[in-house]
């Protein structure tokens, strides 16, 4: 009898220990019944995918996934939509968004259409501010363009619109016009062209400041209170990002907001959206430590909170006529600075500096270059950078191309990709600003931005980012990024039709592209087992729609970690 029972227990304990793997491989959650466009090696379509501990699984059929399934796996039918992995926004400011979004006078273009209207609304909302508060306000970029003035207000007109209070009107975010009360507490005076963190100080013939500055993101105090900062990170920002489909943002971050940011990943606090964080000190990074240590976040979870990179501002931006360039811009307008030629904010000798402090630290080099004469600083810059000892170390430009490159600029960015060399573009532009281009530029020199097909046949993968800062809201949808890239339709037609890209090609800017550009492909970018289990779900099929009906295309549900975040009520 003793034989007998031990014969048993023996059988029951050997296939015990083949069933139990069985169990422990049962799914968390499946997905079934949908295209799943994986963008594998092999760009595979799939219908269903199994998700355990936050991870894909199993990719596959729907029959062969349902195998996966145990008495607790919960099942989600797709119900045949199209489904692509979780969009990654490789370039964006989340914190400034929110805080322009609610805490800003709103004269943004179109429903703001001159000047005249802009100061009116100033006008009201310093009636409803106490004395000595701050007012800032939102236009669009290249407002100067497209307001029925063809300028922006002046400081003497700030002056009438709030009398009481400091206040400045932001020409996008690398030109605004302060009122004689807000280059007061700046400390401005006569004569002066430089602040502090690298803005520039417009000054007219004698002297005296027009109220005009520029790049001077990090002179004027627009920090929101930690309660404000709080909310944003905590709730506000991941939910406007998830609503279009993001599962992840590279998020760069004002090194005044930090703590609070910190503060949530020591908490342990688990986020809708996956944080790669950039740090920004000032614009022209002079500030910028050697040691960054203060600023990781060494009790967090890798997979929702990492220090990614830091950022430096090389120049402004081309649209509002600031964009450092070799020869000068078309015509003169009051605010332009002197030259003519645009705004250098980070000289050669601190660029390079800058990419050492980010190699040394293990983190990227974020370079924004808008500019012609700008991008050879950052290209320069990259490549007198030794990095023979740090073999997986990422240096970017961002806005590579968008508003000029040459194609000896081309080249040189080729030959850098074997250092590491990554882009981020933003193909929404296309709808804002090539008219703006046209008028500041002239047509030669703006026929050399957005060439995003020859960035692709160079070898150069380029990461699509929103730029959001909460001046152009509109561009947080990546569909409508991805119908410009596709059908080249801008502000002013079609656009070097020639430089389209496919559909696919769109989508892997806001996906593999994307992962790479932030050293995360291992982890993000496709649907592939061992990955992330982020996933967007899409109203319409993208492969098969007419390419005009792509900047329509929603989001059913966003995916983070095999968990439906948000869901198109």
């Amino acid at each position: 009898m003793k034989k007998v029972f031990g014969f048993v227990v023996a059988v029951l304990a050997l296939v015990a220990a083949y069933v139990a793997p069985a169990f422990a491989q049962d799914a968390d959650v499946v997905y079934v019944n949908g295209k799943i466009v994986t963008l594998d090696a092999q760009e595979s379509t799939a219908s269903a995918v199994a998700v355990k501990d936050g991870k894909f699984l199993k990719v596959g059929s729907t029959d062969e996934i349902k195998k996966l399934a145990g008495p607790s796996t919960k099942l989600v039918d797709l119900g045949g939509k199209t489904v692509v992995p979780g969009l990654i926004d490789a370039h964006c400011h989340p914190m400034e968004a929110m805080m322009m979004k609610e805490t800003w006078v709103d004269c943004r273009y179109p429903e703001t259409p001159s000047v005249k209207v802009a100061l009116e609304h100033i006008a009201a909302w310093a009636k409803n501010t106490p004395k000595g508060q701050w007012i800032f306000a939102a236009c669009v970029s290249a407002s100067e363009n497209k307001f029925a003035e063809k300028r922006l207000p002046t400081k003497e007109e700030l002056d009438k619109a709030a009398p009481d209070n400091p206040a400045m009107i932001a020409n996008g975010t690398h030109m605004g016009v302060a009122n004689s009360a807000a280059l007061k507490v700046l400390g401005v005076t006569k004569g002066m062209k430089k602040l502090k963190g690298g803005g520039s100080v417009i000054l007219d013939k004698n002297g005296e400041p027009t109220g005009v500055l520029t790049d001077a993101m990090s002179d004027v105090p627009t920090t929101p209170t930690v309660a404000q900062l709080e909310k944003y990170y905590s709730k506000d920002m991941q939910a406007f990002w998830n609503q279009y489909g993001f599962t992840s943002y590279l998020a760069i971050t004002p090194a005044a907001a930090f703590p609070v940011l910190q503060k949530l990943a020591e908490m342990k606090y688990k986020p809708t959206i996956r944080y790669t964080v950039s740090l920004w000190t000032s614009a022209n990074a002079k500030d910028m430590p050697e040691d960054l240590s203060k600023f990781k976040m060494p009790g967090a979870d890798p997979a929702w909170y990492r220090l990614g990179a830091i950022k430096v501002w090389i120049d402004g931006e081309n649209d509002c006529r600031t964009g450092y360039m070799y020869g000068p811009y078309v015509g003169h307008f009051d605010t332009d600075p002197k030259g003519d030629r645009g705004s250098l904010v980070t000289p050669q000798p601190d660029a390079d500096r800058f990419a050492n402090i980010a190699m040394k630290n293990g983190v990227m080099s974020m370079m924004h270059c808008s500019g012609d004469a700008a991008m050879d600083i950052g290209l320069t810059a990259y490549e007198t950078l030794d990095t023979s000892a740090v073999p997986n170390q990422i240096v970017r430009i961002e806005h590579f191309g968008m508003f000029q490159m040459s194609d000896k600029q081309l080249s040189r960015a080729k030959e850098l990709i074997k250092k590491g060399f990554k882009i981020s573009i933003q193909p929404t532009w296309l709808v804002d600003l090539v008219k703006a281009d046209y008028e500041n530029m002239g047509a030669e020199r703006t026929r050399t931005g957005f060439k995003f097909r020859s960035m692709i046949d160079a070898g150069i993968e380029p990461a699509a980012g929103s730029d959001v800062t909460g001046i152009y809201l509109d561009n947080i949808n990546p569909w409508l990024a991805i119908y410009a890239a596709v059908t080249r339709n801008s502000d002013k037609g079609i656009f070097m039709p020639e430089q389209a890209v496919t559909v696919t090609e769109a989508l892997k800017m806001w996906t593999l592209w994307a992962a790479k550009s932030i050293g995360q492909e291992d982890v993000k970018g496709s649907i592939e087992p061992g990955k992330y289990a982020d996933m967007t779900v899409l109203s319409d099929d993208i492969l098969t729609i007419p390419a005009d009906k792509l900047k329509d295309v929603t989001t059913e549900k966003t995916i983070v970690g095999g968990e439906v975040v948000y869901e198109k009520k």
